[in-house]
């Protein structure tokens, strides 16, 4: 799936968006750059939520990557996209189904490891507070293994907003993995905050931790960053964003560096962008390593 198919599903849901009462959501583009000889990273990420009048919600979450390192004849590649339904039920509280897939493989070669997960969602909104909690059961698939663990995929966020101008959430997900008679955990773990300083200046920031030792051993992520809107000089909502990091993982160190371009819907001013820490953890993607990898790269 390339970059000009994700834009297409999303605008395969211009005849929902009519009958909408609310619209949100983002697009953002970005270019990231790690020290050493790690390379760049260029990704394209959109998000959209659409809440009717009868209590349904749709949501649609989109990232396509391409990463480059220094030195290698090719480049890595990740793509994801997402499917969310819910109700509410006039409380506060809400429960729907989620469906999602993450693929991800070196481009030119016809193998990729997908990441299927489908599952349940239950959500409360109210006093200040947005939280959710979900579960699902992963399919993972990799071409030269034949038999593969079974992956349960559970967790819980949820973010303050109850304070003007500050938005400030957690979250945690684990995904079980079992196999024989055997079984092992991966654990994420964040927290972030977003503080509108005025109606053109936002800074944001968050810290995640990827408890991984199966595939990759502990990622911890840190960002610190700014958006500012450009509304008034593009003529229409548009924000851009720096942000500065660092990656740490089996005792190295990366200093990270991401620039995003961000078009917001349904909202004006500096919004958060789609690549940054802070994003990964007030907005996570449901799942365990899905979440913590996003958060770090």
């Amino acid at each position: 799936m390339k970059k000009a198919t994700l834009l297409a599903l999303l605008m395969s849901t211009a005849p929902v968006l009519v009958q909408a009462e609310t619209v949100t959501g983002a697009l953002t583009l970005s270019y990231s750059q790690h020290s050493s000889d790690f390379g760049d990273m260029n990704s394209l990420d959109g998000r959209l939520a659409v809440a009717m009048d009868n209590g349904l919600s749709f949501g649609v979450d989109l990232g396509h990557s391409t990463m480059s390192q220094d030195g290698a004849p090719v480049d890595f590649e990740a793509e994801y996209y997402a499917f969310d339904a819910s109700y509410g039920f006039g409380n506060g509280m809400s429960a729907g189904i989620f469906l999602d897939r993450l693929s991800m493989g070196v481009d030119g070669i016809p193998i990729e490891i997908t990441l299927k997960t489908n599952g349940l969602t239950f959500g409360y909104e109210g006093n200040g507070f947005e939280g959710e909690a979900f579960y699902g059961q992963t399919d993972i698939g990799i071409p030269i293994m034949t038999t593969m663990p079974d992956i349960e995929n559970y967790g819980i966020n949820g973010r303050y907003t109850g304070m003007a101008g500050l938005v400030a959430g957690a979250a945690f997900h684990r995904a079980h993995l079992s196999q024989g008679g055997s079984s092992t955990d991966i654990d994420f773990a964040g927290i972030a905050a977003t503080y509108l300083v005025n109606d053109s200046l936002m800074v944001f920031g968050g810290y995640s931790q990827l408890d991984n030792e199966v595939l990759t051993g502990d990622l911890d992520s840190f960002g610190l960053g700014v958006s500012y809107d450009l509304g008034a000089q593009m003529g229409f909502a548009t924000s851009v964003s720096l942000e500065a990091g660092r990656v740490s993982q089996g005792g190295d160190d990366l200093d990270v560096i991401r620039l995003g371009l961000t078009v917001p819907l349904g909202k004006s001013g500096p919004v958060l962008p789609m690549n940054s820490v802070a994003d990964a953890v007030l907005n996570p993607r449901r799942g365990a390593f899905n979440a913590g990898m996003t958060s770090g790269f």
